[in-house]
Parts: C-alpha cells; sequence; structure tokens
C-alpha cells in the first residue's frame, strides 16, 4: 500500500492511494470463507456450498464491500495520522480508475481530492471596539412598570357609563328587515373585551349606560368572523350571515381599576413578605430589568461580535472545491445553480464554523456535563417558581428530568450551542472594547431586534 499527499494549491491538495492485491484479497478471501458457512443452495447441506460456486455468486460484491471499508478507513487514518485539518469530505478524483475489473483487479489506484482548513489569526484584541447596548432602567421606566403592575392586579369596579377599555355585558338579538326582533333569531348573552374591538370601532359602544340598547353592525364593529361567532356562541358549521343586523343591550359595565401600592400588593407580585416599602419595590424592578433585559442585550452584543469576526478574518476558501462537496452532500436536494446562487451563505456559515472552533480551541472554552445538567435544571427551577430552601428530593428529580433531555440529540445540541455561545459572549466582553450605551427602553429594543448591517 502506498499513499502520497499532492498540493494543489494553497487550499487544495490530492491524496493518491495505491492497494496492492496482498492489501486486500486476504480481506475477501476471509469474507468469502464466513459467507460459505452460512449460505444455502438447494441440492447442497448448509455449509457445504463449494467455495468456487460461493465466489462466483458473491465475489464481486465482497471485494466492492471490502475495497469501500479500506479505502475509507485507510483515507482517515492517514488524515488522523498527518494531523491534515480538512473542510467537508474527501471527494473522489477524476483520476480513479473507473473501469476497475472486477474478475481481475490487480493493483488500484485511487485519488481523492481535499480541501484545506486555511490558518489565520482572530483578531480578538482591544484594538477593536463594539458597542453594547442596555435599556436606560431610570426612575421614568420603573414607573412606568409599576403602573403595569397596577393595573394588572387591579379589580373591576362596576361603573354607570361605558368607556374604552371597559368590560361590557349585555344581550345581543338578532334583527329582521325592520329593526325588530327576529323570531327564532340568535339571542346571546356574552361579555364584550376591548380586544374584540380592535378590528372594527373600538369607540362603538363608548357612552352607552346601563339598559341603554345600540343597533350592531357585528362585521363594522367587530370585523373579524372568529370573534363574532365566539360573541354570539355560533358553532362551526351553524347558519351564520354576516350581513345581519343585531341589537345590544348593555346590562353591567366594569371598568379596571389600578390597584393600591401597599403590602397586599407587594406580597401579591413577589411573595409574602418579601418586599415592604416602595423603595424596595422599585429597587427589585430595577434589579430585575437589568437581570431580565441582558440576555437580550448579550445576544445583539454576541450576533455583532460574530458578523465582525465573519468579515474581518482575512483568510480565502477553497472555495471550488467545497462548491462541489455541497453538491455532493445535496444530492437530489439542491442543484449546482442553487449553490452557485447561495454560496454566499454556505460560505459564511463555514467561515464563522472555522472561526467558531478556533476561538474554542485557542482559548480553551469548554462546556462539560456537568454544566450542561445545571443549566436545564435552572431553567427548570426558574419555570416551576424556584425551589424551596432544602428540598434535596425536588431538586434530585429535576437533574434526572435533565439527564433524560440531554439524552435527545437535538435537545442536547440546543443547551450546549447556547452555553457556549454563552461562553463566547463573556469572552467577547472581555477581550474586545466594549463600549456600553444606554438607550431609552422603546429605542433598545428597535435595537436588539433590528437586522444587523
Amino acid at each position: 500500500m502506498q499513499i502520497t499527499k499532492e498540493h494543489q494549491g494553497a487550499l487544495n491538495a490530492l491524496i493518491r492511494i495505491e492497494f496492492a492485491p496482498e492489501d486486500y484479497q486476504h480481506k475477501v478471501d476471509a469474507q468469502l470463507k464466513e459467507y460459505s458457512k452460512k449460505v444455502q443452495m438447494p441440492g447442497f447441506r448448509p455449509g457445504k456450498v463449494p467455495s468456487g460456486m460461493v465466489r462466483k455468486m458473491y465475489g464481486k460484491s465482497v471485494l466492492v464491500d471490502e475495497l469501500n471499508k479500506l479505502t475509507s478507513d485507510t483515507l482517515m487514518e492517514y488524515i488522523r495520522e498527518q494531523q491534515l485539518d480538512i473542510l467537508g469530505n474527501p471527494l473522489p478524483h477524476i483520476d480513479n480508475d473507473n473501469s476497475l475489473n472486477l474478475d481481475n483487479p490487480g493493483t488500484i489506484r485511487l485519488a481523492f481530492e481535499i480541501g484545506m482548513a486555511p490558518s489565520f489569526d482572530l483578531g480578538i484584541n482591544r484594538s477593536v471596539s463594539l458597542t453594547y447596548y442596555a435599556p436606560l432602567v431610570d426612575d421614568a421606566f420603573v414607573q412606568k412598570e409599576i403602573e403595569n403592575y397596577r393595573e394588572r392586579i387591579g379589580d373591576y369596579e362596576e361603573v354607570e357609563e361605558a368607556a374604552t377599555g371597559d368590560l361590557l355585558h349585555g344581550s345581543f338579538v338578532e334583527l329582521n328587515d325592520q329593526g325588530e326582533v327576529l323570531e327564532g333569531g340568535i339571542s346571546k348573552h356574552a361579555d364584550v373585551h376591548d380586544a374584540d374591538l380592535k378590528e372594527g370601532d373600538a369607540t362603538f359602544f363608548d357612552g352607552m349606560k346601563k339598559g341603554e340598547s345600540r343597533n350592531v353592525d357585528m362585521k363594522a364593529v367587530f370585523g373579524n368572523d372568529t370573534v363574532i361567532k365566539a360573541i354570539l356562541g355560533i358553532s362551526d358549521g351553524a347558519a351564520y350571515h354576516p350581513e345581519s343586523k343585531f341589537r345590544f343591550t348593555l346590562e353591567t359595565v366594569k371598568r379596571k381599576q389600578k390597584a393600591d401600592i401597599n403590602q397586599e400588593f407587594f406580597d401579591k407580585l413577589f411573595g409574602k413578605d418579601v418586599i415592604f416599602s416602595e423603595d424596595e419595590l422599585k429597587a427589585r424592578i430595577a434589579t430585575d430589568a437589568v437581570q431580565r433585559f441582558a440576555k437580550d442585550s448579550e445576544a445583539r452584543f454576541f450576533n455583532e461580535a460574530v458578523e465582525h469576526l465573519v468579515k474581518n478574518a482575512n483568510f480565502e476558501l477553497p472555495d471550488a472545491f467545497l462548491k462541489r462537496w455541497l453538491a455532493q452532500r445535496n444530492e437530489g436536494n439542491v442543484n449546482v445553480e442553487d449553490i452557485e446562487n447561495n454560496y454566499t451563505d454556505y460560505a459564511r456559515g463555514i467561515r464563522w464554523q472555522l472561526i467558531e472552533n478556533k476561538i474554542i480551541k485557542d482559548f480553551n472554552i469548554n462546556v462539560t456535563h456537568e454544566q450542561a445538567i445545571a443549566s436545564v435544571s435552572a431553567e427548570f427551577m426558574a419555570y416551576m417558581g424556584g425551589l424551596q430552601a432544602g428540598d434535596e428530593e425536588q431538586l434530585g428529580r429535576i437533574q434526572s428530568i435533565a439527564e433524560n433531555m440531554l439524552r435527545n440529540e437535538k435537545e442536547a445540541k440546543r443547551v450546549y450551542d447556547r452555553l457556549y455561545n454563552e461562553a463566547m459572549s463573556r469572552l467577547f466582553l472581555d477581550q474586545f472594547d466594549v463600549l456600553k450605551v444606554e438607550l431609552s427602553f422603546d429605542d433598545w429594543v428597535k435595537k436588539v431586534t433590528e437586522p444587523l448591517n
């Protein structure tokens, strides 16, 4: 057996393999011997079929199988031994002898094209400035959050006259063409929420007093057939004519009142006896907001760092080889024209993969199984609202669930990818020159959700 490597440029090479009969024939003979022990044929007892007949029946297919296996093993072992950093997989070269004589193969010569990964510097240092966007959690933001909580926790109070945002309850009755109650028509007591009117006239019921009636063009006021059917209690398939007119009689009006800021309010928000004053409430809201928004800020920063590295990493790719490799890997799914048209996106993904692997290697980033278990367990505990101190039994159950989740390949990939990204994000924050910019909450939301340039 002989193996040689020929450079075809800076990032391309050919690996040539030459197999003499003594490299593969004994493997073929051994496999055929195993076949002869198992093959069954009329007129012969099991295991007594003549070897010549077995060779005639199976010799060529066994030869092809053994050559494929020997070639694959030899090629991969050579790449490992030579520590070749390749892209994609080796591709059979046109030099390969496609007219192999299976009856008398003799010396077999094969060639495989490989694409080499380039060498490059990451350029992660303080000379690079990146921006980290954070929301401005100031007094105005905190006060707005308090008002939102007051609105959310507050109770409904009955009032006499309807206004936008009120919860209305009354009866709908179907009318005939003369504007009178239609005999046998639809009649339904129902609630009307402000949200129901968003696709119609949000102010239609404003000013109505209890006991008052108004004719309603359901399509004009509510707009959405699904909402209309829900209000009128019409099941799927039941008769309903969108042009029908209805009369609504208002029976009760309930208006949401903001909750008072007191101990009951604190306890509903954060649990009993956790917060005792408005100052403590403001401090807790500010702290929670910073922690809650940090992940989005870090995700945006991470994506900008990735974009910078991909655009500025100074290395070439063996593009022609990669296009051929992509065509082979996606054979039957995409054609050569698709690959050509979308190669910029393919190449960007390959460039980031190379950069990511180098970051992980150069900065010795490692995510352990224990870290993955802890991360999944923390997600569960956050979902469950925390864990009582000393509840070791519950913690054990959560960790067992985490173990089972990580046995799922797709879920495990999601967790490990996230943890590696988080580790790289911390690295970027430490290694780049980071300018922190605080934006108003609305401007911050726009910034972290807008596409990267």
